[in-house]
């Protein structure tokens, strides 16, 4: 069997049951095929038929180990194809903000509770990647906040249209109905902003033990802010005002 049929074919399971997107993404990430990872998320879909089943409080977790780390680049092309997932998957909610039904519910919650995993996992990967080496070429910090800006960014462009949803979605059904079928999954926003917020001290934490060899200049420490980073004191300022303003939004569409 060619890679790119046993890619299809995993893909095709995943796509199932929510069940079956941690399964398959978990042995993908456990097999450390970084091509293969790459591309499994780069074309990775779940159509807006397959929704959550899942009424728990906690989300699933994927272990990552700093033996499935490659290098800069190949976290980089991993980062961007979670980055393509994302993206084919923003659509579909908006397709359910201007299509709102209660038929909807379950997979516009699955959705983000996928976003919500990889998230958090990329993230980690980010952690571990950084944990490789005390010294970085200025390309490879580039790449890396690259990962960080796009994974931060990537939630709260989710958060933003998951507002827009609920909105959408609370002008066609009754409050009653809506409560039943999202339940208390404000709870799970709420864990996923603190978990983010850890990630960013982690992530400040690590860049001032870092050091940046630029090529025929002395060492550096890594630039605080500069490039649209969110690194910096005034976006991330901005940054936590949007995320605590959205979830706050959506908790109170739940009161």
């Amino acid at each position: 069997m060619s890679k790119v049929s046993t890619v299809s074919s995993l893909i095709r399971l995943a796509a199932r049951t929510e069940e079956d997107f941690i399964n398959v993404t978990r042995s993908v990430l456990e097999d450390g095929n970084l091509e293969v990872c790459s591309e499994y998320f780069d074309r990775l879909n779940i159509p807006r038929s397959v929704g959550s089943e899942s009424n728990q409080m906690e989300l699933p977790y994927l272990a990552v180990t700093s033996e499935q780390i490659g290098t800069f680049e190949e976290e980089q092309a991993i980062s961007q194809g979670i980055q393509k997932f994302l993206e084919r998957h923003e659509r579909k909610i908006k397709w359910h903000t201007t299509h709102p039904s209660e038929e909807g519910i379950d997979n516009v919650l699955l959705l983000v509770r996928a976003t919500a995993v990889l998230t958090d996992m990329r993230l980690r990967r980010l952690h571990l990647l950084l944990r490789k080496s005390q010294v970085l070429t200025p390309g490879q910090w580039a790449i890396a906040r690259e990962m960080m800006n796009r994974a931060f960014l990537g939630f709260r462009n989710f958060l933003s249209l998951l507002v827009l949803w609920m909105d959408a979605v609370k002008a066609v059904l009754t409050p009653e109905t809506l409560t039943e079928r999202v339940g208390a999954f404000h709870r799970i926003l709420d864990a996923q902003v603190q978990l983010l917020e850890e990630h960013s001290r982690k992530i400040e934490d690590r860049r001032l033990e870092l050091t940046i060899e630029p090529e025929r200049y002395p060492p550096v420490k890594p630039p605080v802010y500069f490039g649209g980073d969110l690194l910096g004191p005034g976006p991330w300022r901005q940054y936590w005002d949007t995320i605590e303003r959205r979830a706050h939004r959506f908790r109170e569409s739940l009161a």
